[in-house]
């Protein structure tokens, strides 16, 4: 365990309370095992005018990022039986990351199993949010601890996209609002190169940008898949917030100037 301690509390996977072991999110084995990174609250990207001239400090940490969420069963489990498949995907991803924002990326991966990548995914989410998921939603610790089952609700959905992640995305479950007229977002957020996931519940079909990759939980053994995905950025700590690192700061000088001229 190294540096990491075991804490005492209820797997996300088996619902069992006893000492849980740190999982890394994503996998250690996939670039995740040095990651030094710093932990800032959500609210405190609000608390500055322009979070690029002044970002907020947080707690820097490092050693990989993970969370105590599993027991050291399913830990070992996971990573025997899915970290394997999620890698090579992970790889084939960081090799078409390019230095561009918004970009679509036409490509394919070789030998994947999608199966496994989507119960990999799942168990992520798992991980990153609280014991209420492995209360209020049992068909998802179901899915991941079953091996042979490709049985996920249709209300269960995954969406995927590239990224270099600018600011790593850890979102907890939480109700995103569409400002513009369309329906709220039920959903949680991981953003970690060379992907970003979305997983949402009871909500649409389609996000604009982003891949709906639900199906993968139809696709046992390995395949050859070819994508069109696109490239995002998340420089900002919000769910869904895909704006280049332009169109930020215009709108946060927008604001400034705005609040400025109404001397608010």
């Amino acid at each position: 365990m190294g540096r990491h301690k075991m804490i005492s509390g209820k797997c996300r996977l088996c619902g069992e309370k006893t000492m849980l072991s740190f999982e890394h999110v994503p996998p250690k084995t996939t670039f995740n095992s040095n990651t030094k990174y710093a932990s800032v609250a959500f609210e405190d990207y609000f608390k500055n005018e322009n979070p690029f001239k002044n970002p907020p400090k947080g707690k820097i940490k490092q050693g990989g990022i993970g969370f105590n969420s599993f027991c050291k069963k399913c830990n070992s489990f996971l990573g025997s039986e899915y970290v394997p498949a999620y890698k090579r995907w992970v790889t084939g991803g960081f090799e078409i990351l390019l230095d561009r924002e918004f970009y679509l990326h036409k490509y394919t991966i070789k030998q994947i199993e999608p199966l496994k990548i989507m119960k990999q995914i799942i168990s992520m989410f798992l991980a990153i949010n609280g014991d209420f998921y492995l209360d209020a939603y049992p068909e998802l610790s179901e899915f991941v601890s079953n091996k042979e089952t490709r049985t996920l609700p249709d209300k269960f959905k995954v969406f995927a996209y590239l990224t270099r992640a600018e600011n790593i995305r850890y979102v907890n479950h939480m109700v995103k609002a569409d400002f513009k007229g369309g329906q709220p977002i039920n959903c949680s957020e991981i953003a970690f190169p060379p992907y970003g996931y979305v997983l949402t519940i009871d909500s649409e079909d389609k996000i604009k940008y982003l891949n709906n990759i639900t199906s993968f939980k139809n696709y046992d053994g390995a395949l050859d898949l070819n994508f069109s995905m696109f490239q995002l950025s998340t420089y900002m700590s919000i769910p869904l917030d895909y704006r280049t690192k332009t169109e930020v700061e215009s709108q946060i000088e927008d604001s400034i100037n705005f609040i400025k001229k109404n001397n608010m």
